[in-house]
């Protein structure tokens, strides 16, 4: 029993779930973990070694060191600035996604963590599709509920900055994003150029163009399409994942106006047959009842 409790959160609010009761000494992950609402949910945009004020593809004056060890400090100071920014700690990850090219440059875990393991998927690839990086993390986090006092334009969320005096406007995407239990969360399916009722392995006669920013335009029509039908706009975006031949948020900014939302970009095949473009979409809804 003492075993058990050491694989358990010593966060209140955060238990790991394991398929057999015996089974309790998973230091490399937590096969599940369930989340109280009484902790706000973090999220955040793809953690490198750039900071979240430096587009890689476009990044001006800086440069990522070639030292893996230096893009690895680099980028767990990038979280950890953020963890402290939303008064949360390195035992509040709940779930990190992970892509791993060959080079280093990785974070130490373990090292931050102590016992506590969260759920993990870490892919091993030859390309980040992140220009001059190695490592890439997807991080998902819990805090203890606080009141809201940067509000976002949808009343239960706030972006969290990296560093004092950062305003949204500034950015290209928030750097992270808490939302409360004011709201509902709304998943939505990998979007592609394909309409919604169209497999795009067995499309049929249906053919996409080969143009990108056509591609990507009749994302944004599919990305709106989904979101009238759940009754809310594109303010209400709190990530967007992306993949493909993709570089920023061509066809998709002038709807998001002033607003940030956390964002992950893979310059990578989509792996979709003629998809030369996919956007994953989490969202938030005024809670119901």
């Amino acid at each position: 029993m003492a075993q058990a409790l050491e694989q358990q959160s010593k966060i209140r609010g955060l238990e790991a779930i394991f398929p057999r009761p015996e089974v309790t000494d998973r230091q490399a992950y937590a096969p599940g973990i369930k989340i109280s609402p009484e902790l706000d949910l973090l999220i955040f945009s793809g953690v490198t070694a750039y900071p979240p004020d430096v587009d890689p593809w476009n990044p001006g004056s800086f440069a990522v060191p070639t030292d893996p060890a230096e893009r690895g400090r680099m980028t767990t100071d990038n979280l950890d600035k953020l963890l402290k920014a939303a008064g949360a700690t390195w035992e509040h990850i709940v779930f990190n996604v992970n892509y791993s090219a060959p080079g280093g440059g990785a974070i130490n875990f373990r090292e931050r963590m102590g016992a506590w393991s969260p759920c993990s998927t870490s892919l091993r690839v030859t390309d980040t599709g992140i220009p001059g990086v190695n490592t890439l993390y997807q991080i998902t986090a819990v805090a203890p509920h606080r009141a809201i006092t940067t509000r976002g334009p949808v009343p239960g969320i706030e972006p969290i900055f990296h560093r004092p005096g950062v305003t949204l406007k500034e950015l290209a995407l928030a750097p992270a994003i808490r939302i409360t239990n004011e709201v509902d969360l709304v998943y939505f399916p990998g979007v592609t150029a394909y309409p919604l009722d169209v497999d795009p392995w067995s499309p049929g006669s249906h053919k996409l163009p080969d143009d990108v920013a056509a591609q990507e335009k009749m994302v944004a029509a599919n990305i709106d399409r989904m979101l009238k039908a759940a009754g809310i706009a594109w303010q209400n975006i709190v990530l967007m994942t992306r993949v493909g031949e993709v570089k920023g948020l061509t066809g998709m900014q002038d709807r998001l106006g002033d607003w940030r939302p956390c964002r992950t970009t893979r310059a990578v095949s989509t792996g979709i047959p003629g998809a030369k473009v996919m956007c994953e979409i989490t969202a938030v809804a005024p809670r119901r009842g």
